[in-house]
């Protein structure tokens, strides 16, 4: 008789510690000029450069983990978080209130 594979194991592994994950690094403030509003910057989670930049600018999101938490931007494959942090940095540096 064959064993029987640990269904759990997957789940088991969430809970695993694990080493502590690598900060983000943002991309630079002249790679994030380069999206339009309308230019998708997470295609897993159909989120837009606008979309961010509104919701920054608007003060509904403060942080990229607000960003996140709200649109899901970064979270599926990861591939888009650099340009993610680099479009929520700009705008937050660009606020008057900022103080940078």
């Amino acid at each position: 008789m064959e064993p029987i594979a640990d269904p759990l194991a997957a789940v088991r592994n969430l809970f695993v510690e694990t080493e502590e994950a690598a900060p983000v690094v943002p991309a630079s403030a002249e790679d994030c000029a380069t999206f339009s509003d309308d230019s998708m910057v997470c295609t897993c989670n159909n989120v837009n450069a606008g979309e961010i930049r509104d919701l920054i600018r608007s003060g509904e999101c403060n942080s990229l983990d607000d960003i996140q938490v709200k649109t899901r931007a970064g979270g599926s494959c990861g591939a888009c978080l650099p340009y993610v942090a680099g479009i929520v940095q700009v705008e937050i540096t660009a606020r008057p209130d900022s103080g940078i």
